[in-house]
């Protein structure tokens, strides 16, 4: 084989390497991850949130009263439910982290 083959062999394997490099790189350039549903909404003095999560679910709350409210959360753990509840100051805020959990509701249980 002549060297001027060789030299053309060699360029066009560097070419192929660089276009599977590049090729790799462009799957993650332009995707966007997966991500998780925002749940928000509001219950009497209480705006609340929380996003769906893997292994917990992490609730965030905000009292927009000036009184002391009870937030009551109610949760299943796919065979049960349970209930949570907080006394929450005026204009207020807390969170709650609930592990293998999913959010059945979310109340204002009135004054504390």
């Amino acid at each position: 084989m002549s060297a001027h083959m060789a030299g053309l062999r060699n360029r066009a394997a560097v070419v192929a390497a660089a276009s599977v490099v590049t090729a790799g790189l462009g799957v993650g350039v332009g995707a966007t991850p997966a991500s998780a549903d925002v749940h928000r909404g509001v219950a009497g003095c209480f705006a609340w949130s929380w996003g769906d999560g893997n292994t917990s679910v992490t609730v965030y709350w905000s009292n927009r009263c000036k009184t002391t409210h009870k937030l009551k959360i109610k949760y299943s753990l796919g065979w049960t439910t349970k209930n949570y509840t907080a006394v929450v100051g005026g204009k207020d805020k807390g969170h709650k982290r609930f592990q293998t959990a999913s959010i059945v509701s979310i109340k204002d249980g009135g004054r504390a």
